[in-house]
């Protein structure tokens, strides 16, 4: 059960046919309006509007108040025309996956050539490679953009804490294309190796002497104040401010008869609170209440101030604020929002907490009710000490952002709780042991669950508890507690579970049943599961049991997976989830098991274009890199085959917690086994055998028995030593599948041409007869295929005589057609279904990875948007013309960009108009 996806979310909304709802504010990617009251700066605009079309890096750093975010608000609005624009205001709870989402959203006017769901980005950071492969994601994308030029802006880049997203920046920056810019805001210097791209002159950089105002700026602001603008004036208000912007502002902004020369001595700091307070007191009795209660938000609108005000004028004092002009930017919105700068922010807060500091909890639960953006609404929440609500709040959503990759944010949030609030409440053990998932932290997730389970119940909230245990189950069974859990779970069923519950009990129970080689008692499990989960139509519940791809072939099982696939489909459509790359992989090995190979690479392959599309979470890889191990050696692709196993074996060494690896490194050593046995290597043969006899401890399955001895009869086989050989293969030759791909059906067609090279053809056709039948009878064919083209070859041309029929004989010769090698025309041809052998048809045909298949391998789906694109329509357009949504475009986008094997939409475009 590596990998197995069994994390419950109270809502996945990956399964939706629309991308998941951003876990942050929008206003973070609105830039801000300059104001028309702003004086032209010609000089710096000059120098900064060059440097942002022609260095790889423009950076802005000076302390707060010098007019940085206002410096690039005003010069965007000179790029020129056709320049794609994105605008990023970081803040503190900027970790990697949000950053990345504020990223991948405020991209998505320009409609990039996406090969991987932006929202899945952050998952594809977690995996192998990692930021690596997010920085390839992101620049093939920008890349292939049809704007002349492009330009990401990030702002208030000394927020960012997290170093990720500096490596990300680093990587990204490095090799961004020419096209594209990257300009920075920040207090600090970012932590970045810049030093290349300085001696390089690809650095731009604005520091606080760049950015302060010179004489002839401050007397130009003084003018378009109405006040006296002459030389000496605005010498002495430069000298004053040191041209510092917002020193600037405050003094214009102060009443008159302000004591000036007591300004002048203080630092900048100490101005802005003794100027900002004669500003505050200035104000009208209302306008100073509004803004004190309104300055726990970080962006404020009529309906977030209204609501935590409690005025009703909140849309007439918020234009009075914006004509104030009172340190605040105009955000680039449908509705009026504006930004308070940070120091004046500061400087409210500061006068809140003196003079109303007990309002200030109930001015916070407010700003945190309704507040989309998660992790500001728990900070809200645990700067006024309303643990309960943060609670309530994080468990509400908190799977959901875990869905999206949000597992360090959701970490940072579980942190904030002091740890007696956190003790005490199961919700967020429960949590937590979710949140253990895409690492596979088996034993944290059974200690978090375990504290649920005693939590719930002792709250008396049964059917929480029942939850959390089973999950603690699924665990046990990845921590050499199979057993334990194996008497648990029908415990549970015993008990009134709702039916999410009982279909993952049953799940649960099902892979007991594998882990215990009770491979009869897998299908009744699955079917009970199953007919549960048919009564609850939840993505949650059915995403939790997507993995079972490996039960293929074994009794009464591929029905019911067929059932599964079908209803799985029908309810939550044909959208890339984790579980429709479960049914994916699933038909992977239901078409192979019936020999139809392929159609069981189409499957591969959308499976391969989902996994890539989601951002290749582990859970998903998994059953991915198990499947091109054997399905890519049958097909003679021994480096893709040896590249999967490379990839399984780096993630479980270096990916997984110890007691998964402990469970399923065998697992994995054995299935490269069998592709290096088809791939006849002998030398990768013998050293995973060596490998294989270093790996037994008591945390495996009952079924890495059985591989070792397998493993053991390869090297036999390939040492000539056929009387071993079939000692070992004897006993694993049984008339049913024990586990995953096929390996009774494998060991019994090996054991026949054993027996047949030892001269013992008798027993070498009463070996095949019983399993013939069986296959013949519609069972599968899949170990046979698993044995390898020379042993099909072999078997296929031996004089069986009367020992085997007619037709025995030509199911043997039908067998060794399907593995004939690609390049023999002669074979070819008669492999089933011929040249032209059978592939589903449906609305999404996929073709192999890397191959290049023109207009005739796209769905008619495909060739719609295609048509759409061509004609100069864009991602929202297209959505709207075939009744779509946007996220559905862009991953058909990304499919027949694939398929045609071009990087841009216009590329795309002048394909279709060439024609067929």
């Amino acid at each position: 059960m590596r990998g197995l996806g069994v994390a419950w979310r109270h809502q996945n909304p990956a399964m939706s046919s629309a991308p998941a709802s951003h876990a942050f504010a929008l206003a973070k990617i609105q830039p801000p309006r300059p104001r028309t009251s702003l004086v032209g700066r010609p000089a710096l605009e000059l120098a900064l509007g060059a440097s942002l079309l022609q260095r790889r890096l423009t950076l802005l750093l000076a302390p707060a108040g010098y007019g940085k975010t206002s410096a690039l608000a005003r010069q965007i609005r000179w790029l020129p025309p056709g320049t794609a624009l994105a605008w990023v205001s970081a803040d503190e709870d900027d970790q990697l996956p949000r950053f990345l989402a504020c990223l991948g959203r405020a991209l998505e006017p320009h409609d990039l050539p996406w090969r991987v769901d932006p929202d899945a980005l952050a998952t594809l950071a977690l995996g192998e490679r990692g930021l690596r492969a997010v920085a390839d994601e992101l620049i093939n994308a920008l890349a292939g953009a049809e704007a002349a030029r492009g330009l990401l802006v990030l702002d208030d880049v000394h927020r960012i804490a997290d170093p990720q997203v500096f490596e990300l920046l680093q990587w990204v920056i490095e090799r961004l294309p020419a096209r594209w810019s990257v300009a920075m805001a920040s207090r600090l210097e970012p932590p970045l190796a810049m030093g290349r791209w300085r001696a390089a002159g690809e650095l731009g950089e604005f520091r606080q002497y760049e950015l302060r105002f010179n004489q002839d700026e401050v007397a130009a602001l003084l003018a378009g104040a109405g006040l006296p603008a002459d030389a000496d004036v605005a010498r002495e208000l430069l000298e004053r401010t040191d041209g510092w912007a917002a020193g600037l502002r405050l003094n214009l902004s102060a009443r008159p008869g302000g004591n000036g020369a007591r300004a002048g001595v203080l630092t900048q700091r100490h101005l802005f609170d003794y100027l900002a307070a004669e500003v505050l007191d200035d104000m009208p009795a209302e306008l100073r209440s509004f803004l004190l209660c309104c300055a726990v938000l970080p962006e404020l609108t009529a309906a977030r101030c209204a609501h935590v005000s409690g005025s009703p004028h909140a849309a007439r004092l918020l234009a009075e604020v914006e004509r104030r002009g009172l340190f605040v930017s105009v955000l680039d919105a449908d509705e009026l929002t504006l930004r308070l700068h940070d120091l004046f922010r500061d400087f409210l807060e500061d006068r809140l907490q003196r003079e109303r500091a007990d309002e200030l909890p109930t001015l916070l639960r407010r700003a945190a009710e309704g507040e989309d953006d998660l992790p500001r609404a728990v900070g809200y929440l645990a700067r006024a000490g309303a643990w309960d609500e943060a609670a309530q709040a994080v468990a509400g959503r908190g799977a959901e952002l875990l869905a999206i990759g949000g597992g360090p944010s959701l970490a940072r949030m579980l942190a904030l709780f002091p740890p007696a609030e956190f003790e005490r409440r199961p919700e967020l053990h429960f949590l937590r042991g979710l949140s253990c998932f895409p690492t596979f932290a088996f034993d944290t997730m059974l200690a978090a669950m375990q504290q649920a389970e005693a939590g719930f119940r002792a709250a008396g909230r049964e059917a929480q508890a029942w939850r959390a245990r089973a999950y603690a189950c699924l665990a046990m069974e990845n921590m050499a507690q199979t057993e334990v859990a194996a008497r648990e779970l029908p415990k549970l069923l015993a008990l009134p579970l709702d039916d999410g519950t009982r279909a993952i009990v049953c799940f649960g129970a099902a892979w007991a049943a594998y882990a215990q080689a009770r491979a009869a008692d897998v299908a009744p499990w699955f079917a009970q599961m199953l007919q549960a989960l048919e009564r609850v139509p939840e993505p949650a519940v059915w995403d939790a049991c997507f993995f079972h791809s490996l039960w293929v072939g074994m009794p009464g099982m591929d029905g019911l997976l067929d059932r599964f696939g079908e209803r799985a489909t029908a309810l939550f459509g044909d959208t890339p989830t984790q579980l429709r790359a479960g049914v994916l992989h699933a038909r992977v090995w239901l078409a192979f098991s019936a020999g139809r190979l392929d159609e069981a690479g189409h499957w591969l392959a959308r499976a391969d274009e989902d996994c890539r599309w989601l951002g290749r979470p582990r859970s998903v890889l998994t059953e991915n890199h198990l499947a091109h191990m054997l399905v890519d050696a049958v097909g003679g692709r021994r480096e893709a085959a040896y590249a999967a196993a490379l990839e399984c074996r780096h993630d479980i060494a270096e990916h997984g917690s110890a007691p998964n690896r402990l469970t399923h490194e065998s697992e994995a050593i054995f299935t490269h086994s069998r592709a290096a046995w088809i791939l006849q290597d002998e030398a990768t043969l013998r050293e995973l055998d060596a490998r294989l006899a270093q790996v037994p401890n008591p945390c495996e399955w009952a079924a890495a028995d059985d591989g070792h001895r397998f493993s053991r009869a390869f090297v036999a086989l390939v040492d000539g030593r056929l009387h071993d050989a079939q000692a070992l293969l004897a006993p694993l030759a049984i008339d049913h599948e024990p586990s995953c791909f096929f390996p009774a059906g494998q060991a019994t067609v090996l054991l026949a041409d054993v027996r047949l090279r030892l001269g013992a053809l008798d027993e070498a056709a009463a070996t095949l007869r019983p399993w013939i039948a069986r296959a013949m009878a519609g069972g599968s064919v899949g170990g046979a295929l698993l044995c390898g083209w020379p042993v099909l070859q072999r078997l296929r041309d031996t004089r069986w005589g009367e020992r085997l029929s007619t037709d025995q004989k030509a199911m043997l010769g039908r067998l060794a057609a399907t593995l004939a090698p690609r390049e023999d025309p002669a074979v070819r041809a008669a492999r089933p279904g011929g040249a032209a052998a059978r592939v589903p048809q449906d609305d999404d045909a996929a073709v192999p990875r890397g191959r290049s298949e023109g207009l005739a391998g796209l769905s008619e789906r495909e060739r719609e948007v295609l048509a759409r694109l061509a004609a100069g329509d864009s991602n929202k357009l297209i959505a709207r013309g075939l009744e779509l949504s946007p996220h559905t475009v862009k991953r058909h986008v990304a499919n027949l960009l694939g398929k045609l094997g071009v990087d841009t939409r216009g590329q795309a475009a002048a394909r279709w108009r060439q024609g067929p």
